[in-house]
């Protein structure tokens, strides 16, 4: 994590995202901009959350890690939205693991700050409300996903779910093999498993892997294996 020190930054994200709107006084002044390397961790299970995040850039990986080493992919965040909410309003711990997907900027406000100047903020607590409503109802939907579909439909929600659009899919970094044990233990299954999976759409030319990488030669049929179920 790098707290980047440029207001006339902080400030065009502010409007383009309209989070000054999001609060009935100024909270500019409480507000700092931090950028997050590609696989970075921006918090873990049993952390204190110290600052209330509004994603503003990038795309943020959400899952669980359980006390036997397993994880479970929840949900991707993507701007606009925000980390911290459950925290702010139980004061309880973290309790899922973040990390940044790829390069990702983070507009981010002290909890002792959120607290005293927008604990009683009734457009901010609005607005939070919002968000956990949208939040339950992914997380049902990633339930779903998770314990009802076969790997194939979920590895091809996966792979939609972490392309930024499908404008810039095919031109984004591949994915690197490297990462696949991870992605078997979000996915649920083992490593055989999803190797076993990939082969077969690689024989139908859905994807491609070689040289290290994975890359997606067919986006119109995964997104259809897909069939609109996103982690996000």
């Amino acid at each position: 994590m790098k707290r980047i020190y440029d207001k006339t930054l902080l400030e065009r994200y502010i409007r383009q995202f309209g989070i000054d709107a999001l609060f009935e006084s100024d909270m500019r002044p409480y507000m700092s901009l931090f950028s997050y390397d590609r696989g970075e961790c921006i918090c873990n299970n049993g952390d204190v959350m110290e600052y209330f995040y509004f994603n503003v850039k990038g795309k943020l990986k959400i899952y669980t890690l359980m006390e036997n080493g397993k994880s479970l992919l929840l949900r991707f965040n993507k701007p606009l939205s925000i980390l911290g909410e459950v925290e702010f309003l139980s004061g309880y711990r973290v309790k899922c693991n973040v990390d940044s997907l790829n390069e990702a900027l983070l507009i981010g406000i002290r909890m002792e700050d959120i607290h005293k100047y927008a604990g009683n903020d009734p457009t901010f607590l609005k607005y939070v409300i919002q968000c956990l409503g949208y939040k339950l109802y992914t997380i049902s939907n990633t339930t779903s996903i998770n314990l009802l579909f076969p790997l194939e439909k979920r590895f091809a929600s996966y792979m939609i779910s972490i392309a930024s659009d499908e404008t810039t899919l095919q031109r984004q970094n591949e994915i690197k093999t490297s990462n696949m044990i991870e992605m078997a233990t979000l996915l649920g299954t083992s490593y055989r498993h999803l190797n076993r999976v990939m082969r077969e759409l690689a024989d139908q030319g859905i994807i491609s892997k070689k040289n290290g990488n994975i890359s997606i030669l067919d986006y119109t049929r995964l997104k259809e294996m897909a069939g609109g179920l996103l982690y996000e």
